[in-house]
């Protein structure tokens, strides 16, 4: 059977000058950047911006402008050159066209700069990959980790611009990313891209494609994995990958004209843990390194100082904690996450009412914020309650006894993070009810009373919780989110727009008494006597409505009113 010809990109760049194309590469370019001034500047005059971008790419008058250049050591020095935004838009332009046609050709096992991919993703297939070699962590394994030597500054243009022609038939095309790649000054001319510009991150990824393409194909290399110029390939063997260590590097001398690191490229055992895209792992576990974790403990501090000075609002410094929070779950950083959550409002205590752009945010971070509050061995084993697991499963795991993770269980119910019912069955939980007749019954009262062997004391227990947990102190957290189920959600059905506006009052009023606790008497008339939230009448206020009232009434507005729901 005959080989497919190769397939080309070619008579392109009409498309990419589109008017379209470029309407698209400003979106792309604009995301997460909407307030800076330069973009307000370039969206006033739309359309007459990207109809000049147009003209100017159509005729070849385009010159990218001069790049702005400034030094970042966090959490090493790099130097970042940063494109004018026109510039950025042509970027996001090209990436349009080509990055279609190139995705289909790299390898499943490069993961920058690519959808669906990702650093994370790339850590997933690391563990993948470590149980794969390892025999499921019964066999030593080694890993070359390894990069390039200051790969962004040595890249050849030369050697580049020709792996493009291979696949770019579209002059015009070439002649524009020779326009790119130029307008980057270098000590070395005709070598070097800048960290920071899109197109440097895409070209990055064709130009070590050829890498990729040599250590699966000729080294066979099953266990390979690249982000940017960072790989690693897990073997069994130390001598083999020596060898393609040798291998790999007189391949990129000679092919790609640069070269590995030499202090940065090292065959390594997975017991004394790798280093990769920001997390040490080994072989039953992950941690972050530790100059990332340096690197937000100084960010911490500079937010804090912030705050002290009202140049930063509470909701900008959750939005960044909880990037932080998602960041290093990916880690076995469970007691680090808890106690940096449990302390946030002692960091950041709330000064002035805030402003609330994302409810369901502060919602969520404040129900972290509860949770943090529980103990430790507690959380793992709600952690593993949640994700299905019975009393038995959870005892075997944690090698814990049975009852221990059953007093965990009834702590959880009497604090409401597990609903009795999921625990116990309706019938044994109406038996029980039945044969308590007060707060100070003891468990083997009730055992004789109900006399049932079927019902265990660890059953009767959790029913005790239950009872305790309704008539315990609990945070202003818990009865905003009771509150809104049974109270706004039931009275203000049909009236989504206040139920929005009720909800950013109440998480306002969650941000300024986090620390609050009461009975449910005690915030019913705090809520009816102290808050102007709800906007009803105040008998409708202070009115239960049941959920057969509610019900009877939703159905009744669903058949009269139809047209006007």
């Amino acid at each position: 059977m005959a080989t497919p010809p190769p397939q080309f990109l070619d008579k392109v760049y009409s498309e990419l000058c589109s008017y379209k194309n470029l309407e698209k590469a400003f979106n792309n370019a604009r995301k997460r950047k909407t307030l800076k001034p330069y973009v307000i500047e370039f969206e006033e005059n739309l359309k007459e911006n990207l109809l000049q971008l147009q003209s100017e790419l159509i005729f070849h008058t385009y010159r990218s402008r001069e790049l702005k250049t400034f030094i970042l050591r966090d959490p090493k020095t790099r130097k970042i050159s940063k494109s004018d935004f026109r510039d950025r838009v042509v970027h996001h332009a090209i990436c349009n066209i080509i990055s279609p046609f190139y995705d289909k050709r790299f390898i499943s096992d490069s993961f920058a700069n690519r959808i669906g991919k990702g650093t994370f993703n790339a850590i997933k297939r690391f563990d993948y990959f470590k149980r794969k070699v390892s025999k499921n962590n019964t066999i030593k394994c080694y890993v070359l980790k390894a990069d390039v030597k200051h790969y962004f500054d040595t890249v050849n243009h030369n050697v580049f611009l020709e792996m493009l022609k291979e696949r770019i038939k579209d002059e015009k095309t070439l002649w524009l990313i020779n326009i790119i790649l130029k307008n980057h000054k270098t000590d070395i001319k005709g070598k070097g891209m800048p960290l920071g510009n899109l197109t440097s991150q895409y070209f990055a990824n064709i130009y070590l494609d050829k890498l990729d393409q040599f250590v699966k194909h000729k080294l066979k290399a099953k266990y390979y994995i690249r982000y940017v110029d960072d790989f690693v390939i897990l073997h069994q063997s130390r001598k083999l990958l020596e060898c393609y260590k040798e291998g790999i590097n007189n391949f990129l001398k000679k092919n790609l004209d640069v070269e590995l690191h030499p202090d940065k490229s090292k065959v390594l055992n997975l017991d004394k843990g790798i280093g990769f895209l920001g997390l040490r792992i080994f072989y039953h576990h992950k941690l972050i390194i530790r100059k990332n974790r340096r690197r937000f403990n100084k960010r911490f501090e500079r937010m804090k100082k912030l705050y002290e000075n009202n140049k930063i609002d509470q909701e900008k410094i959750i939005e960044k904690f909880e990037g932080w929070l998602a960041y290093s779950s990916h880690a076995n950083t469970y007691k680090y996450r808890k106690n940096l959550t449990s302390d946030f409002n002692n960091f950041f205590p709330v000064k002035q009412e805030i402003k609330i752009s994302s409810v369901k945010k502060h919602e969520e971070f404040n129900h972290k914020l509860e949770i943090s509050q529980y103990p430790f061995t507690q959380q793992k084993t709600l952690f593993l309650f949640k994700k299905g697991l019975n009393i038995l499963q959870i005892a075997d795991i944690r090698g814990l006894k049975e009852g221990t993770i059953w007093d965990h269980i009834a702590n959880l119910v009497e604090y409401h993070q597990i609903l009795l019912k999921d625990i116990i069955s309706k019938n044994k939980i109406r038996k029980i009810l039945l044969k308590i007749y007060g707060g100070n019954d003891r468990l083997k009262e009730i055992k004789e009373r109900i006399n049932d062997d079927n019902i265990t004391f660890n059953e009767i227990n959790c029913v005790l919780a239950n009872i305790k947990g309704k008539n315990k102190n609990k945070s202003i957290c818990y009865f905003i989110e009771w509150y809104q189920k049974t109270n706004c959600h039931r009275k203000c059905y049909f009236n989504k727009n206040q139920r929005h506006i009720c909800r950013v009052k109440f998480q306002q009023l969650a941000s300024k008494n986090s620390n609050t606790q009461f009975t449910k008497k005690e915030f019913l008339d705090f809520f009816n006597d102290h808050t102007n939230i709800c906007v009803l009448p105040d008998e409708d206020k202070r009115r239960f409505m049941s959920w057969k009232e509610f019900k009877k009434k939703k159905d009744f507005y669903k058949q009269n009113f139809r047209d006007f729901i």
